[in-house]
């Protein structure tokens, strides 16, 4: 299937992190110390997973619509679970407005604080629009797209998303300061944070698989 509009503006916002790596790339090879290139790639970094977390509510709120414009169609637990004020009924009775788009602004208003980040929220979050279990469900899709047969399970990637949010945290809320280090701060590198934009942009597209297979 090809990717959604949500996913596309994903794609999108990672060549964004990828132009900050390319340019502190260039910057390395001026020999620039007027300030520490490595700033730039933890703004990447920050970059990449902001762009994980912004996907995950659009692909949600996109899907979640989807199922309600569908009467009859099986639902996730935790869909049929929303509460719906009466705010919204009317709106959409009285045809003040189209059920997509009061239906959109409700989930936007309910769910637009949670922060999409750590895999067992993302995993929550798809499980308003999606009965699969979703980790085992994309280790599955990324072994089967390795080229040498190497198993990736459900707490691998839980693992390393995990580690990722975490990097992130440390950079927005403490710097990324390690006063152990030599410069007081955490060692970060082009090919570190390159990799790890090219990881999110790969188990995002696995788990659109793990949702449309579902």
């Amino acid at each position: 299937m090809p990717p959604t509009e949500a996913f596309q503006e994903f794609h999108r916002n990672l060549e964004y992190a990828r132009d900050l790596v390319n340019g502190g790339r260039r910057l390395e090879q001026l020999k620039v110390g007027a300030f520490d290139i490595g700033d730039i790639y933890r703004a990447a970094w920050v970059q990449a997973v902001a762009a994980l977390d912004h996907w995950v509510h659009q692909e949600i709120y996109s899907r979640a619509v989807r199922l309600a414009q569908q009467p009859g169609v099986e639902r996730p637990d935790r869909f049929n679970r929303l509460q719906i004020p009466m705010e919204l009924f009317e709106r959409i009775h009285h045809h003040e407005a189209s059920l997509g788009e009061a239906f959109r602004e409700h989930l936007e208003a309910t769910l637009g604080y949670v922060s999409y980040q750590n895999p067992d929220r993302i995993q929550q979050g798809f499980s308003h629009v999606s009965k699969v279990k979703l980790w085992p469900k994309v280790a599955k899709v990324l072994t089967e797209q390795r080229a040498d047969g190497r198993q990736i399970t459900g707490e691998t990637v839980v693992r390393k998303l995990k580690a990722i949010t975490a990097r992130r945290n440390r950079i927005a809320h403490e710097s990324d300061r390690d006063p152990a280090a030599p410069t007081g701060r955490r060692s970060i590198t082009a090919a570190e944070v390159a990799d790890t934009i090219s990881w999110l942009e790969m188990t995002a597209a696995a788990i659109l698989v793990a949702l449309d297979e579902s």
